[in-house]
């Protein structure tokens, strides 16, 4: 019996890891094309790789379960396909005892997803939109290129020589005001979400209802011109705790959103107790059809408790719903189904 749990266990994890590689890496092409769309020409390779690894959390929480049902479905297809289960049942091995590993796998991968959705995930979303907001801040500088006018929104700057954040013998049109700025130097740094840049031993040249005015200075410093849209805060990024803070303090509609991802974060995790029941009763169902039948009976459970999923939380947004409610609904229906189908899979 241990040689068989031993068994199980090695290709359960072995599928496990593979499916969570293949679906991160489904999912991250369509992240990277959207984040690649806002840092396109100011990210480097190595700021991209920071990127990628601060998106695993969040992205844990959802591929572990899908990963850990696909890795149910192949190993207990493969062997109701090759008759392992039937020699096993002939041996006086129920599937009870088979699934065993599985069970113990669901409730450390439970233990394991709370942590991450509690904690882990939180703290990345925090540190990648800090991240990002950092790259885009450092991108104002790289836009502007030596020996090129740089359209950067209120104005269009032109620089002969770039060295960092320094710029030399600087040109600036300033469309809004009309006016032109000269200067031998200039320098740009952020404070918050505005840019400011530092001129120094220039002109200011403005003209006004055909009156021209030129202002020499030693140092002006141009601020206002245009700002960083970068990342907001969002309710991902909050500790448990802090959500409750910020459901107390805000209006209702809020609030809910708060409540819901508070539940979100404690409930979610359970749906791999809900694969572990379900699991082996879903490759029986397959039959004879192997690892693709048990694949395609896998996957419509996980389409119809994702859509439960969603209208449930739609419910809590029409105000049907408390967000407890809304989030415990697909959970208790999860399970109930999960028993049903191993307790009818036991008999089989």
């Amino acid at each position: 019996m241990k040689l068989l749990h031993r068994l199980i266990y090695r290709e359960i994890f072995f599928h496990l890891l593979i499916g969570i590689l293949a679906i991160n890496t489904i999912i991250m092409v369509e992240k990277l094309i959207r984040v690649s769309k806002v840092l396109s020409g100011i990210a480097g390779p190595s700021d991209m790789a920071r990127i990628i690894l601060l998106i695993q959390p969040q992205m844990l929480v959802i591929t572990i379960p899908v990963a850990f049902l696909i890795a149910i479905l192949l190993v207990f297809g493969r062997m109701n396909m090759d008759n392992e289960l039937i020699a096993a049942a002939s041996s006086g091995i129920s599937l009870r005892e088979i699934s065993l590993p599985v069970l113990k796998t669901g409730v450390l991968l439970l233990v394991f997803t709370l942590f991450v959705s509690t904690t882990l995930a939180p703290l990345g979303n925090r540190r990648l939109r800090m991240e990002i907001n950092s790259l885009l801040k450092k991108g104002i500088s790289k836009k502007i290129e030596e020996k090129t006018f740089t359209d950067l929104g209120e104005m269009v700057i032109y620089t002969d020589k770039r060295n960092g954040k320094l710029l030399e013998d600087v040109f600036i049109y300033l469309k809004n005001k009309n006016g032109v700025l000269t200067a031998k130097r200039a320098f740009i740094r952020t404070e918050g979400t505005n840019v400011l840049m530092e001129l120094y031993d220039g002109l200011i040249s403005i003209v006004r209802d055909s009156k021209k005015t030129d202002i020499y200075f030693g140092k002006y410093t141009l601020s206002g011109i245009f700002s960083i849209r970068g990342l907001s805060k969002k309710p991902g990024e909050l500790m448990p705790h802090q959500l409750l803070e910020e459901a107390g303090k805000a209006e209702k509609k809020k609030s809910l959103s708060y409540m819901s991802e508070f539940y979100r974060r404690f409930t979610y995790p359970f749906f791999n107790i809900l694969i572990a029941l379900t699991g082996p009763g879903l490759s029986l169902l397959a039959g004879r059809t192997g690892r693709f039948g048990g694949l395609a009976i896998g996957l419509l459970f996980f389409v119809v408790y994702y859509m439960l999923t969603v209208y449930s939380e739609g419910l809590v947004e029409a105000g049907k719903l408390s967000p407890l409610g809304g989030s415990l609904l697909p959970v208790v229906a999860g399970l109930v189904t999960g028993i049903v189908v191993y307790m009818r899979s036991l008999k089989r």
